[in-house]
């Protein structure tokens, strides 16, 4: 029993704890993204021929609000169409094709004045590509009460007063082709409901509203020599792909067609490896006709198409241009006049920094492609070239990014995309 006691004893002396809090790990990641900023067929620009935009159901995003505004719909939501009331109909300007949106309909009580001036900002994106020159430009803006309307950050045109919704106002044509720019634009609306009198503060009396309407058309001169390659032709600032988005589509080449293509790649968080695939390449016979079987498309064992081979590839790592300019800051990635069915697996490899950008530069040719200094030519000359009439080839080019930490011995040629 003393023994137990002595040993219990003992063991409450000379301790001490040290703890260290916070331990964690976190799993990096690599996010890819892909643009694809410019075009050319035969020579001309893939360009934005005519732009119309206008406030309507489900296009319009609710991005901000002040203080004592109370719509609880977290923010940004999508802004909703306001249904005409007894007051609205009098009062309110009505157009052909837009629609009075708002953040609630009807107005939220307290939006309605009850708790004062109360301002909403809605956002409105659209893409724009090309020089905005030579275009013919409509904006009409109302808003119950005042607005301030900004393309890209700049204020372009304001409406105040207390009733900027009986008409519809105008904006300049040379204030908004002072703002936009290639790729995506940002329009804002900045709304500003006013209190009334006491007695009118209601839903019903003093309601909310946004309504505007843009249309750009460009000189038909500029879009009218290619008009199917401008409506056919895709171009996306940076962005995760999806379904229609192509980097070529064109319905009817002849030899001596041929086109360029600017891309990008980008990551975040992580250096990577970066690699650009063509797959599931597809040559279709479609119909063989005569000019095809006189040059030799008559081979029982080879049904398919074969136009694959005779459009020709070129690509360089690009500055940013989209126009191969050589030297070691434009290396070449596959050499001029390569078939496009004889692209090696890996089309192309490189080292992509994190937040960095690697620009790739694409050259096509239908025929016999050249390389003179860093002019690239094309001609419709090639031998069989006509068994290729009436055929067609499909294709995915996809982009795959892998970490370079810890991945010294990556190779594109190992990379296996799932189906």
């Amino acid at each position: 029993m003393v023994g137990a006691v002595v040993a219990g004893a003992t063991m409450a002396f000379y301790n001490d704890t040290e703890t260290s809090n916070g331990n964690i790990f976190v799993a990096g990641s690599i996010d890819l993204k892909v643009d694809h900023l410019a075009q050319t067929y035969n020579g001309d620009d893939c360009e934005t021929c005519s732009l119309t935009i206008y406030s309507d159901a489900g296009n319009t995003q609710v991005v901000a609000k002040s203080a004592n505004a109370v719509d609880p719909t977290t923010l940004p939501h999508t802004a909703v169409l306001v249904i005409p009331t007894s007051i609205t109909t009098q009062y309110w300007t009505t157009h052909p094709t837009a629609k009075w949106i708002w953040a609630t309909d009807p107005t939220a009580v307290g939006d309605d004045g009850t708790l004062g001036n109360v301002t909403y900002t809605f956002e409105r994106k659209f893409d724009w590509w090309g020089n905005a020159v030579s275009v013919t430009l409509q904006m009409d803006v109302a808003a119950d009460n005042q607005y301030q309307l900004l393309l890209n950050g700049t204020s372009i045109a304001t409406g105040v007063g207390s009733a900027q919704y009986t008409t519809l106002d105008p904006v300049a044509q040379s204030a908004f082709l002072a703002q936009v720019q290639p790729g995506e634009n940002t329009l804002r609306f900045i709304v500003t409901n006013l209190a009334q009198d006491p007695a009118h503060n209601t839903p019903l009396y003093n309601p909310g509203g946004l309504l505007y309407y843009l249309t750009v058309t460009r000189d038909p001169a500029d879009c009218d020599a290619n008009s199917a390659f401008q409506q056919a032709c895709r171009l996306w600032t940076e962005k995760d792909l999806t379904d229609g988005d192509t980097f070529f589509n064109f319905g009817d080449i002849k030899p001596a067609d041929w086109g360029t293509n600017l891309i990008s790649l980008h990551v975040s968080s992580n250096d990577a490896y970066a690699c650009l695939f063509p797959t599931g390449i597809v040559d279709g016979e479609n119909t063989r006709i005569e000019p095809e079987t006189t040059a030799g498309d008559t081979t029982p064992l080879q049904p398919d198409g074969e136009l694959s081979q005779f459009i020709k590839m070129f690509a360089w790592v690009d500055d940013g241009d989209g126009i191969y300019q050589g030297g070691t800051g434009e290396p070449i990635v596959i050499p001029v006049n390569t078939p496009f069915n004889q692209i090696s697996s890996s089309m192309i490899a490189m080292n992509l920094p994190s937040g960095g950008t690697n620009y790739i530069g694409l050259a096509w040719c239908v025929g016999t492609q050249t390389l003179v200094g860093t002019t690239v030519g094309c001609s419709g000359s090639a031998s069989g070239i006509d068994q290729a009439q009436t055929d067609s080839v499909t294709a995915s080019l996809t982009a795959y990014a892998v970490q370079q930490r810890n991945n010294e011995n990556f190779s594109c040629a190992n990379v296996q995309l799932p189906n």
